[in-house]
């Protein structure tokens, strides 16, 4: 079975941005593009809310490089109940039942299925049990303010760590499984 695979950037507070959606604190350099590269290729489907699908899909197809070249190509599903369409290249967009079309998506034969961004979508994968791993680059910096990634939930995960990577900027890469799959 496919793999749901969590990646965010996040603050050592916890916020994945800023006040007014900023995210120009995150630490981006050579190193940290070389793990996106490396970590895209397990990879051919990418899942949305519909916040950061409009972002998203607002930038990636005017952008240039490697990375620009897998999110335009990689296949995309967009779960909202109330976008009428979506236009990036490659999206498919479901308007109901995301648990349901997750556990199908996960069926089917393929690679690893990440997501992005997304923070009230991924509570709603994470409170379903469908994150099979957690990757979250903690970058050195404390906001203070602005949004963060886990709003609470009304259960406790535990989780296990399966890889850390620091890189020289001083994000540290974190990766997790739930405990449940030991």
């Amino acid at each position: 079975m496919r793999k749901v695979i969590m990646w965010n950037m996040v603050t050592l507070d916890g916020m994945f941005e800023g006040p007014d959606r900023d995210i120009s604190w995150f630490v981006f350099n050579d190193e940290l593009e070389k793990y996106i590269l490396e970590t895209q290729a397990t990879a051919d489907t990418l899942l949305f809310g519909r916040v950061t699908y409009q972002l998203m899909a607002d930038y990636w197809p005017k952008a240039e490089g490697s990375i620009a070249e897998f999110m335009n190509r990689v296949a995309k599903v967009v779960f909202s109940r109330t976008l009428s369409r979506v236009d990036w290249a490659n999206t498919t967009l479901i308007k109901d039942n995301a648990p349901d079309e997750i556990a199908k998506i996960k069926r089917q034969p393929g690679r690893d299925i990440f997501v992005f961004g997304s923070a009230d979508f991924s509570q709603t994968l994470m409170r379903h049990g469908l994150v099979d791993e957690y990757r979250f680059g903690i970058n050195p910096v404390i906001l203070g303010r602005g949004t963060p990634f886990f709003k609470g939930g009304e259960q406790q995960a535990e989780l296990r760590l399966i890889e850390t990577r620091p890189l020289n900027s001083g994000v540290v890469i974190l990766h997790y499984e739930p405990a449940r799959k030991q």
